[in-house]
């Protein structure tokens, strides 16, 4: 019965935590589906799976939804959520087979603390992801990572150091014959020099990524490098050369899906035609931009914008303008991190959303977490309970089956055992008697044979019943000297014929008497005393 319950038991853990299998890969396409499309959908489901997938110790689940929540997190700007997943997620990781997986999650860390402003925990990070590819020989990821750590620096304004990364960036991606990321490193590069005012270079990397966009056939990317362009010849008083690269760039309007970049090549349009003194041309530019950026909420485009507008009240001699409009700057200035590089780190947040967020977080963000893990902490509950209840219905089920079925069994054995001992008995009692009165008349076989032929031959004078009348005459002797107790082997010699022939007719014997053997046979023929010989001889 333990046997039983036990393989019970197993039966149904496995169905249940298969069924569990079944539904984080469902959820797992899920994400992976809606990762892009719906932030809130996929972050809910990913911590929602979360626990479940512990309470599993499937380790590919649990590292799978630690990774994208924490990802998602760091996108929504809960960065110390964020954090908290990709930590624990790095614990599940230990020692680690898949080193792109692993470099991945170090790579959301370090996207992560670079959104906080934690620059060295980010460089750290970064650095133990291109460690994992360097391991793994993978050159797109080392390339990936270099890019990363150079992004780092260039926002700390460290613009030597960053150099040096996207140039190990950049042999990397010409090894690997990476159109797209040769021209990112190309364009990085340039920005790098532009803010290191080295124009002639940052003219020159400019150039050749806007060579390589162009055949890609990347408007959008073609759009900024052109825009790159114009503020470098703007920066070395060529406002003509500005000019001519800012309207390229803006003419490729419809084809520019970057709303950020778009204000930003109006804006800089009209930074152009103001280095050109073409102040009416310049405000043009300039007040449509503005008038976008406030549209889309572009912190960092009003930025730049105020900036273009305080100079441009300066020139047109409205120092109160100037004045304000430099405020502004400086508030928006203040209140973002600036993003020199826009290929550094995919969707950085900067300063200004990141504190944003922190003060809408706070307490309310506490309150919710606590109210999460009290509902999932209810829904284990119940699964628990549930299954619990399950489980007991069906071994109580079992038990009773197995019961009824092993008294059934009971009874058919106690009554094949009284049959089989009935028999044994019988067949006792008719050998003995057999043996008593052969033992008793102490004579040779020879008398015993004559001796039993004169009973058999008078037994055939009493009626017997049709099955006995039926048997042939050689039939009727092998059954008499069958129950003297002879063996097939001694019939065969005493009736002059085959072991094969005596078999034969006994079971012919059997088929007429309608018996199943040679014990019920012989206790026909002492039913009717056919008991002696008949003649032997052929």
């Amino acid at each position: 019965m333990t046997k039983y319950l036990i393989l019970l038991t197993v039966f149904l853990s496995s169905f249940i935590t298969n069924a569990q299998h079944g539904i984080l890969q469902k959820d797992k396409e899920a994400v992976d589906t809606l990762f892009f499309s719906d932030l809130d959908k996929a972050l809910e489901i990913s911590e929602k799976n979360i626990p479940i997938a512990l309470a599993l110790n499937d380790t590919n689940f649990i590292t799978y939804f630690l990774d994208q929540a924490g990802e998602l997190n760091r996108k929504a700007g809960r960065y110390g959520r964020a954090v908290d997943q990709l930590q624990k997620c790095l614990l599940y990781k230990k020692n680690w087979e898949d080193l792109k997986d692993l470099s991945l999650t170090h790579n959301n860390l370090g996207k992560t603390y670079l959104n906080k402003g934690q620059y060295e925990l980010s460089v750290f990070h970064f650095l133990e992801a291109l460690k994992l590819m360097e391991t793994d020989e993978n050159l797109l990821g080392q390339g990936f990572y270099l890019n990363n750590l150079a992004a780092v620096y260039d926002l700390q304004h460290n613009y030597s150091k960053a150099l040096e990364y996207y140039e190990k960036s950049l042999v990397i991606k010409q090894k690997t014959n990476d159109s797209t990321g040769i021209a990112a490193s190309y364009t990085n590069l340039g920005i790098t020099y532009y803010n290191l005012k080295d124009y002639t270079n940052a003219i020159d990397y400019n150039q050749k990524a806007n060579e390589i966009y162009t055949e890609l056939g990347s408007s959008t990317k073609v759009a900024r490098t052109l825009n790159n362009l114009g503020e470098c010849y703007k920066e070395i008083n060529q406002p003509e050369q500005s000019i001519l690269y800012c309207q390229k760039a803006f003419a490729l309007d419809g084809e520019n899906e970057d709303e950020y970049l778009r204000i930003s090549i109006i804006n800089n349009l009209g930074g152009a035609f103001m280095a050109n003194k073409s102040l009416d041309s310049a405000k043009y530019y300039i007040v449509k931009a503005e008038k976008l950026a406030k549209k889309t909420n572009s912190f960092k485009n009003l930025r730049d914008i105020y900036e273009m507008k305080s100079q441009l009240a300066e020139m047109e001699n409205d120092p109160q303008g100037a004045l304000l409009y430099l405020k502004k700057y400086v508030a928006y200035n203040d209140s973002l991190v600036n993003e020199a590089n826009i290929y550094a780190v995919m969707e950085m947040e900067g300063k200004y959303e990141h504190e944003k967020n922190l003060r809408k977080i706070s307490d309310a963000e506490l309150a919710i977490v606590q109210k999460e893990k009290m509902i999932e902490q209810e829904k284990l509950k119940v699964f628990f309970w549930v299954g619990l209840s399950i489980f007991l219905i069906v071994a109580a089920l079992v038990f009773i089956v197995l019961y009824y079925l092993k008294q059934k069994n009971t009874q058919l054995l106690r009554g094949q055992m009284a049959l089989i001992s009935a028999r044994n008995n019988n067949l006792k009692e008719i050998n003995e008697k057999v043996n008593s009165e052969l033992d008793r008349t102490q004579i040779s076989l020879e008398e015993k044979e004559e001796l039993l032929n004169n009973v058999f031959t008078s037994s055939k004078k009493k009626e017997l019943p049709p099955e006995i009348l039926a048997l042939s005459k050689r039939e009727m002797e092998v059954l008499s000297h069958l129950a003297l107790g002879w063996s097939d082997d001694q019939l065969a010699e005493k009736l002059f014929v085959s072991k094969s022939t005596i078999k034969t007719h006994l079971r012919r014997i059997y088929s007429k008497l309608l018996v199943r053997g040679r014990a019920e046979a012989v206790s026909v023929a002492h039913k009717y005393d056919l008991i002696g010989t008949t003649e032997t001889k052929v």
